[in-house]
Formats: structure tokens, sequence, C-alpha cells
């Protein structure tokens, strides 16, 4: 009997410690909360992949399936600081998407993607149109959040400026007016990192958010909340 309590004791503890983990997004600790915005007055387009047709190993389904599970994941985390979050219709083209954005002024690009080669590739990139300024900052913060979480390959920061040849280049992070970049979480063809991205959705969505949320707030002190 003893033991029996002991290990209900146990179990229960577990219980509640996962509990304060999940609510406790934002506060990494009572000295180092994350960053608070002033309601609306920063604002994102959030653009996870609308790739249908691009389907990954075994259970992974497709990108676009996927990568909208992490946007869930990161869409109400950034809301709940104060973020003004605008996110793309997955039945328009990334275009339409741009477009959009600029049209509305957002102050920050964001593209949620995963990578495919030739089943064997494997590792975490973004992309920039080209490095240098604020665009390679958040590019970089994005970056280093998500390999606290990943042991594969980091494949770092990319310029995208001439990825389809000369003058043609990777349409998210070139055409919008603000800082842009696209990540590329893993490699969805290849079984470890397709396994790795399904079973991380939310530590992975959190990640992302932390990212943006301190990139805002270094580059936007004056929106913090006081």
């Amino acid at each position: 009997m003893p033991r029996l309590f002991a290990r209900l004791c146990l179990f229960a503890t577990l219980v509640a410690l996962t509990t304060l983990c999940r609510a406790g997004f934002g506060q990494e600790s009572a000295a180092n909360p994350l960053p608070k915005f002033k309601q609306d007055a920063l604002s994102l387009w959030l653009s996870p992949s609308n790739q249908i047709h691009n389907i990954g190993f075994g259970d992974f389904h497709s990108e676009k399936e996927r990568m909208n599970q992490v946007a869930d994941v990161v869409e109400p985390l950034l809301k709940a600081q104060g973020i003004k979050v605008y996110r793309n219709d997955p039945e328009k083209t990334i275009r339409e998407y741009t477009d959009e954005a600029n049209k509305l002024g957002v102050d920050l690009y964001f593209a949620i993607h995963s990578n495919a080669a030739n089943t064997k590739a494997r590792g975490t990139e973004v992309w920039v149109h080209r490095k240098g300024g604020e665009a390679e900052r958040f590019a970089q913060r994005i970056n280093d959040e998500l390999m606290k979480l990943y042991k594969g390959p980091n494949r770092g920061i990319k310029e995208g400026y001439n990825r389809f040849g000369e003058n043609k280049p990777m349409h998210e992070p070139a055409a919008p007016k603000c800082a842009s970049c696209l990540v590329e979480i893993a490699f969805h063809d290849n079984e470890q990192d397709a396994t790795w991205i399904m079973e991380n959705i939310n530590a992975i969505g959190e990640a992302l958010a932390r990212a943006v949320l301190i990139h805002l707030a270094e580059e936007h002190p004056e929106a913090l909340e006081k």
C-alpha cells in the first residue's frame, strides 16, 4: 500500500507540473516573462504552407496539413501577447498572400514550411531574400529557437534572391515590404525528420511563437506593454 500511495503521489506531481508548464508559456520565469505588447500595436502575417500535394513519410500526410497544425499553435500564443495576427487563406496563392500583407502594412511576415529532397536529407533552415538587416535578424531568432528543440543538422540562414535561377527569387521572402522569412522545419520526406515534426507540433509552434515575440520586442521596444 505505501508503494502504491507513493506512485500515485508521483503521478499527481507529474500531472501538476505538466499543467503548469502548459499554462506558463510567456512566463519562462517570474523574473523573465516573454514580451507582452500593447494590444494590436504590431501586426504579423502568418503564412503556413498551402502545399497539399507535398506528401511526407508514413503518416505525415501533407505539408499543408502539418504546417497548419503548427500555425494553429503559433497564432493564439501571439494573440495572447497582444500581436495582431493575419493568417493566409489556404485556397489562395502566395502572391495573393503577399499582396494582401502589403496592403495591410504588417510589421512582419512569417511563412512556415517543411522541406523535401531525396528522403535522405535532414535539417532545418530559414530563408530570407538577402542577408543583412532585420530580415536576417528575424531568421536567426527563428533558427536559434528551433535548434534548441531539434537535434539534427542546422542548415542555417539562406538567401533566396536567386533560388530558382538568376533574378528568380523565392517569393515569400522577397515580396513583402516588411521584414520576412520562410522557415523549413526539417524534411517531411525523411523518416526521422517527419517523425520528429509529428511528435513535436506543440513544441515547434511554441518555439516559433517565442522567437517572433523576442524579435518584435528587440525591434519595436516602443510597442511593449509597460
